[in-house]
């Protein structure tokens, strides 16, 4: 991995996402960028004081390798667009929760993740897991596009010797049941043929009732992060209930989300992780 952008509005969670990429870039190799949205040309300079002064306070952790990008506009739009053109590989974005959240928020925030080509890790103040993953929670459901996510996944698994563990909602229709048999057995036979460890939970309960009991078993199996799949239309997916994804991105553990939008694994198949 060569470039991690961390977009910071200097707050203490944009901090928590600072230190989480430079442990990540300690794991997987790379820089880390930082990127401040200023609304003004003539706040550009200040911006570049702020941002030196941001890599001073954090050189004891690695983060003498910090570089930093300052970009007239707005985080909806910017966010994204510096992500493409500099060829980030993963953007590393804090959130703080879902009250008072200011990258995560309504529409705006469907905006900067489903704009995004390159995967993204929310992380929260709450977030204390280290960035060296070994236990990774990927949520499987009906819809196609969740077998995409395999990919990125493998990845992650592969780099860090991690398991994933594949976790689906209990479904009493004959016909969902088999397509939902089917997309478990094209997962675990993709995890097998690239020699990763892994577990298949079934929930208890339904779609209503799955994303308590995903977040359930994260906890309490010390899952490192967790990967969902965003839909190709421009809102975040809804096939566990309203508002589901959000949920799992502000989640009480504050465990690090992956979120991947589907132009993020057909734009370049190569591993993000295994460079």
């Amino acid at each position: 991995m060569k470039k991690i952008l961390v977009p910071t509005d200097f707050t203490s969670v944009s901090d928590v996402a600072i230190k989480y990429a430079i442990d990540l870039a300690k794991h997987s190799g790379g820089d880390v960028y930082l990127l401040h949205i200023v609304k003004h040309k003539d706040d550009v300079n200040d911006a570049k004081d702020k941002l030196d002064k941001k890599v001073l306070e954090f050189s004891h952790l690695g983060g003498d390798k910090l570089k930093h990008i300052v970009r007239v506009g707005n985080i909806f739009d910017d966010i994204p667009n510096v992500a493409h053109e500099d060829n980030a590989e993963i953007v590393v974005m804090g959130t703080h929760g879902l009250q008072g959240m200011q990258f995560i928020v309504g529409s705006h925030a469907l905006r900067i993740i489903t704009e995004s080509k390159v995967p993204m890790i929310i992380v929260q103040a709450e977030t204390k897991h280290s960035a060296k993953v070994s236990k990774l929670l990927l949520p499987l459901d009906l819809h196609k596009e969740t077998k995409q996510k395999l990919k990125i996944a493998g990845d992650i698994a592969e780099r860090f010797k991690a398991e994933v563990h594949l976790i689906s909602p209990k479904e009493t229709d004959e016909y969902l049941l088999n397509f939902l048999k089917r997309n478990i057995s094209y997962a675990e036979g993709y995890l097998e043929s690239r020699d990763i460890q892994y577990k298949t939970v079934i929930t208890e309960s339904g779609s209503g009732g799955f994303v308590k009991e995903l977040m359930q078993y994260a906890d309490a199996n010390a899952m490192n992060m967790i990967c969902i799949m965003n839909s190709a239309e421009e809102r975040l997916i809804h096939a566990f209930g309203m508002d589901s994804e959000q949920k799992i991105i502000t989640n009480e553990p504050g465990i690090p989300v992956m979120v991947i939008n589907p132009a993020a694994t057909l734009v370049d198949s190569a591993s993000i992780f295994a460079q």
